[in-house]
């Protein structure tokens, strides 16, 4: 088991990529916290995680705000005694023209897609810097590396992450830290489900990556796990598209 031992806080895991990052983790050993702003859920993946053998334990938890972002990183500390891994999972999406996005709109999503972030690393990495240990892995999107209509606050936050992931992973340089990202793609979670299941394009999107399927939430949780483990050590500062390729070849219909 590759995180046998480990302590893993992972972000938005009640449901989605999320909850498949956290029971990935669990098979490999890692203890959990299953931290998401809908504690019933974040509390269900946590029992569904003890009833295989596992350890877990949940809070419910908003990470644009600082005090519920350090209570989650707490009961972290009161259950397991560290932090070794961090996974910045939880995210949300506008989706509207740029003249329809408000001000609340804009600042929603870095709020939630970049600044809860930031909040998450602050409050890990004295832990994480004590211990001589750790991994982050933050999760956006290939939104970040290439524009995407309709989704402007959304793209530029996943953009920032992205950047902070380059930039947190060289403060953390010769401190046995590492900050990667993951950059998912069409992948079918709830977040894209109406997408998938939309009679008029949804089976289309088959054919716009090389792979030629949409990806499940399980081809992000294992990637995410071996970011997470010894066998990436050398590994910081870089993204990782999960994407079925979409982004590395242009497809045109008919071709």
């Amino acid at each position: 088991m590759r995180l046998k031992g480990k302590s893993a806080i992972v972000t938005g895991a009640a449901s989605g990529i999320g909850r498949a990052i956290a029971k990935k983790f669990a098979t490999e050993g890692a203890h959990l916290v299953t931290a998401d702003i809908d504690g019933s859920t974040a509390e269900t993946v946590a029992e569904e995680i003890r009833a295989d053998g596992g350890t877990a334990h949940s809070i419910a938890t908003d990470i644009t705000k600082r005090g519920d972002v350090y209570a989650m990183t707490d009961t972290a500390i009161d259950y397991f005694g560290k932090v070794d891994v961090l996974v910045n999972n939880a995210g949300s999406r506008i989706v509207k023209p740029i003249l329809d996005h408000s001000e609340d709109d804009w600042q929603r999503m870095l709020d939630v897609n970049l600044t809860g972030h930031f909040h998450c690393c602050q409050a890990v990495l004295p832990h994480m810097l004590a211990a001589g240990f750790g991994r982050i892995v933050n999760v956006a999107s290939i939104a970040g590396s290439v524009g995407r209509p309709n989704r402007i606050g959304y793209v530029a936050a996943k953009g920032g992450t992205l950047a902070m992931t380059r930039a947190l992973a060289a403060d953390m340089a010769g401190k046995n830290i590492t900050v990667n990202a993951l950059a998912p793609g069409m992948i079918a979670s709830p977040m894209n489900q109406a997408v998938k299941e939309n009679p008029d394009f949804g089976d289309n999107w088959n054919n716009d990556n090389l792979v030629r399927r949409w990806g499940k939430p399980e081809d992000v949780a294992g990637i995410a796990a071996f970011l997470a483990s010894d066998e990436a050590s050398f590994i910081t500062g870089e993204t990782i598209n999960v994407d079925g390729g979409s982004i590395a070849a242009l497809i045109r219909r008919g071709e």
